[in-house]
């Protein structure tokens, strides 16, 4: 009888498992975030206006090279995610999805697609 309750409990716990490890198992869909798409116009709107970049003197990120450079050197990421910056808080502010999309495409080497 113990020998019996063993092997229902064992397979309990079998199934218990295995069904965890499926419901663990899934893979978030990968992020896609063109620069043509998403990206220039976020930048067209939200940081390259007047008296910011690509106005009034400072780096024009309208120029996709410009851009790909501070990606690169971890600026945007600093300035937008990081210390909060940008934009300021005078100015309009990116939305939740265009700071996926930016964090997507910096995630994703900043590629110009």
């Amino acid at each position: 009888m113990a020998m019996k309750k063993y092997a229902i409990l064992s397979a309990m716990v079998l199934i218990a498992c295995q069904k965890k490890e499926k419901t663990t198992n899934t893979n978030p869909a990968p992020c896609v975030a063109s620069y043509t798409t998403y990206i220039k116009p976020i930048i067209a709107n939200k940081c390259a206006t007047t008296g910011c970049h690509g106005h009034n003197g400072l780096a024009n990120l309208n120029d996709y090279n410009i851009l790909k450079e501070r990606a690169d050197n971890g600026n945007v990421n600093k300035f937008v995610f990081e210390l909060k910056m940008m934009p300021p808080t005078t100015a309009t502010q990116l939305t939740d999805t265009e700071k996926e999309k930016l964090q997507c495409w910096l995630k994703n080497g900043a590629q110009n697609n």
